[in-house]
C-alpha cells in the first residue's frame, strides 16, 4: 500500500515539475489564454492534456515508447518547428485584434493546437521514454497494472494543475494588466515561439 501511495505522490510531483518547466506547450497555452481568455486557454489545455493522458495510460498498460532518434527525430523537430513558426506568425498577426475578432479569424481550434503541441514536441517522447516509463514500470512492479494506472493518472493530474496555472496566469493575470501589456506579452510570446520553432527546424536539418 505504501509503495503504491509513493508512486502516486511521485507521479503527481513529476507532473507538476514537467508542467512548470518552460517549453513549447506552456508557451502555446499562455498565448492562447491571453489571446482569448481562460475559455480558449482551457480548450487548448484539454487538447494537450487528453493527448498526453492517452499515451500515459497506454504506457501504464504496457506500451513501450522509445526516445526518437535519427530520421524520426529530425522529422519531429522540423514538423514541430514549422508548427511553432506558424503559430508565431498567427500570433503576430492577431496581437492587436479583439477577442471576438481573434475567434473569427482563428484557423486552428485551440484544442487541436494543444494536441499538436504535444504530438509534434520531441521533448514529449523523450520524457515518456525516460522519466514516465521509469515511474510507471516501478509502480507496475510494486502493485501491478492498477498501481501503474494510478501513477499515470497522478502524473496527468500534476501536469493539469501546472498547465491550468499557466492558463489562469494568462487568461486572468495578464489580461487584467491592460491592453498595452497584453500586446507586448503576446508579441513576446510570438517571438519566443518563432525562436523555438527556428531552433527546432535548424537542429532538425543540420
Amino acid at each position: 500500500m505504501g509503495s503504491a501511495v509513493g508512486s502516486v505522490l511521485a507521479g503527481l510531483g513529476l507532473g507538476v515539475a514537467l508542467a512548470g518547466a518552460p517549453g513549447p506547450v506552456q508557451a502555446i497555452l499562455l498565448a492562447e489564454s491571453i489571446r482569448g481568455g481562460t475559455g480558449r486557454g482551457f480548450r487548448a489545455q484539454a487538447g494537450a492534456n487528453l493527448t498526453f493522458g492517452v499515451v500515459l495510460v497506454a504506457l501504464a498498460l504496457g506500451l513501450t515508447v522509445a526516445a526518437p532518434n535519427g530520421p524520426v527525430l529530425r522529422v519531429l523537430k522540423v514538423a514541430g518547428g514549422v508548427l511553432l513558426i506558424w503559430l508565431a506568425v498567427d500570433g503576430f498577426r492577431s496581437r492587436l485584434k479583439t477577442i471576438q475578432a481573434s475567434r473569427e479569424h482563428q484557423r486552428l481550434p485551440p484544442a487541436l493546437r494543444g494536441l499538436l503541441a504535444v504530438v509534434l514536441n520531441p521533448g514529449t517522447y523523450l520524457f515518456l521514454a525516460t522519466a514516465a516509463s521509469s515511474l510507471l514500470t516501478a509502480a507496475s512492479k510494486q502493485g501491478g497494472v492498477a498501481a501503474a494506472l494510478f501513477a499515470a493518472l497522478a502524473l496527468l493530474l500534476g501536469v493539469a494543475i501546472g498547465d491550468g496555472t499557466v492558463v489562469l496566469l494568462g487568461g486572468v493575470g495578464v489580461r487584467r494588466a491592460g491592453d498595452r501589456v497584453i500586446v507586448w506579452v503576446r508579441s513576446g510570446l510570438a517571438a519566443l515561439l518563432a525562436a523555438l520553432g527556428l531552433w527546432l527546424v535548424i537542429t532538425g536539418i543540420v
